[in-house]
């Protein structure tokens, strides 16, 4: 009886310990508000310059992990966009390959999706060889949030 009672005392310590309300509330520092969140992204209203004659943006302002979404690149009629991909700037996620297809004579896109990481606004950057050759370009940045 001895042992019941004793273990009925830590179980009951321990129920109230782990129901009590803690002081910094879960919901509140993990989710956050999208409207709250300060994007970086680049959209069509306002790309962003890579050189004198390219531009680039996302179909969408704010990007989640795993979700897909779209790249546009506007360049100089000429330029090829081969070999391209996705690589962590925040985090090493690896390399994500980008198939760009031809839109129009100038307008690129590739349809895209980047994996999720423990950081809550995690830094992507768009790697395209034939930009790396210019002399004056940009890097092609984003942001995606769990």
């Amino acid at each position: 009886m001895r042992y019941f009672s004793t273990f009925a005392l830590v179980i009951s310590i321990y129920l109230l310990t782990s129901c009590s309300e803690l002081p910094i509330s879960i919901h509140e520092s993990s989710e956050k508000n999208e409207s709250s969140i300060k994007t970086k992204n680049c959209v069509k209203s306002a790309p962003c310059q890579v050189n004198s004659s390219t531009q680039f943006w996302l179909s969408n302002k704010l990007i989640r992990a795993e979700e897909p979404f779209v790249i546009f690149v506007k360049t100089q009629p000429g330029i090829k966009l081969s070999n391209a991909y996705i690589e962590g700037v925040s985090m090493y996620m690896g390399k994500i390959p980008i198939a760009f297809t031809k839109v129009e004579s100038d307008l690129w896109q590739a349809e895209v999706m980047v994996g999720a990481c423990n950081l809550a606004q995690m830094q992507w950057r768009v790697l395209v060889p034939s930009f790396e050759r210019s002399t004056s370009s940009n890097p092609l940045y984003f942001f995606s949030y769990r």
